[in-house]
C-alpha cells in the first residue's frame, strides 16, 4: 500500500512538472512573439500618425516670395513666412524662360530657419548667370518639398538694370518696421491726376504691396504711420520709363 501511494504521489509531481515546462515554452515562444506583433502594430500606428502631421504640415507651409535686382550682379529674395508654423528653406532655383538652364542656390548651414510671421532677404550671386535680356524665374524650395515662386517673376537684365514681372508698369512698396505691429497708409501720385492708396494694419516686421500704375512718368509715394501720426521717411520720386516697366522703393521705419 506505502509502493502503492508513493508512485501516485511521484505521477502527481511528474504532471504538475509537465505543465509548468508546458506554461515555460508558451511563455518564451507565443509571448515574444505577441509582443513583437504588438510592437509593429504601434510603430505602424505612430507612422501613420507621423506622414497625416506631415502632409498636413505640408500643406500649411505658406511662403511670400519677392525677387528684385539689387546689382547687375546680384538679386535679393525678400521671402516671408505666412503660415502658422516654421520652415527650413533648402534650396533657391533659378530658370530661365527657355527652361534649358537652371542654377541652383543651396542655403549655407543645410537649412534656413524662419520661423511664423518671420521673414529674411537672401541675397543671390548672378555672375555667371545673368545674360542681358535674359528672362529669369525664381523659385523657392522647403525641406518638406515644397516650392513657391516669386510673386514678380521673371526677372529681365536690361541696360537699365533689373525689370520685374510682366510688361506692365508696377512699383513695388516695401516697408520695414522695427516698431512691432504698426498700421500704414500708402499713397501714390502720378500724371494726369492719377492716384491710390492702400492702408494696412498689424504689420509685423515687413510689408510688400505691388501698386499698377498706367503708364511712365514720375510718381510721388508717401508712407503715414497711422498709428503713431508719422510720416515715415521722406516722400519717395519713382521713374518709370518704357526700358524699366517695374520700379521698387522701400521705406525704413525704424
Amino acid at each position: 500500500m506505502r509502493l502503492r501511494s508513493y508512485r501516485r504521489k511521484k505521477r502527481g509531481v511528474a504532471s504538475v512538472l509537465g505543465v509548468l515546462i508546458m506554461v515555460g515554452i508558451l511563455m518564451t515562444s507565443i509571448l515574444p512573439t505577441f509582443i513583437y506583433v504588438n510592437e509593429v502594430n504601434n510603430y505602424y500606428d505612430r507612422t501613420v500618425v507621423d506622414l497625416k502631421i506631415a502632409d498636413n504640415e505640408r500643406n500649411l507651409e505658406n511662403l511670400e516670395v519677392y525677387a528684385y535686382g539689387y546689382t547687375d550682379y546680384e538679386v535679393d529674395v525678400f521671402i516671408i513666412n505666412r503660415a502658422p508654423l516654421a520652415t527650413n528653406i533648402t534650396r533657391i532655383w533659378v530658370i530661365n524662360s527657355t527652361l534649358q538652364d537652371a542654377w541652383i542656390f543651396n542655403i549655407t548651414n543645410d537649412d534656413l530657419y524662419l520661423g511664423a510671421a518671420n521673414q529674411t532677404t537672401l541675397r543671390l550671386n548672378f555672375t555667371g548667370i545673368s545674360v542681358e535680356n535674359q528672362k529669369y524665374i525664381i523659385e523657392v524650395t522647403t525641406d518638406r518639398g515644397n516650392k513657391f515662386s516669386s510673386n514678380t517673376n521673371p526677372l529681365t537684365l536690361t541696360q537699365e538694370g533689373w525689370q520685374t514681372g510682366t510688361s506692365e508698369f508696377k512699383i513695388q512698396v516695401l516697408i520695414l518696421s522695427s516698431q512691432g505691429s504698426d498700421d500704414y497708409r500708402i499713397d501714390i501720385q502720378g500724371l494726369d491726376g492719377y492716384s491710390d492708396n492702400i492702408d494696412v494694419s498689424g504689420v509685423q516686421g515687413q510689408f510688400f504691396y505691388i501698386f499698377d500704375v498706367p503708364q511712365v512718368g514720375e510718381y510721388n509715394i508717401t508712407v503715414q504711420d497711422t498709428k503713431h501720426s508719422e510720416q515715415v521717411g521722406n516722400v519717395t520720386t519713382v521713374d518709370l520709363t518704357y526700358l524699366r516697366p517695374t520700379a521698387f522703393t522701400y521705406f525704413d521705419d525704424s
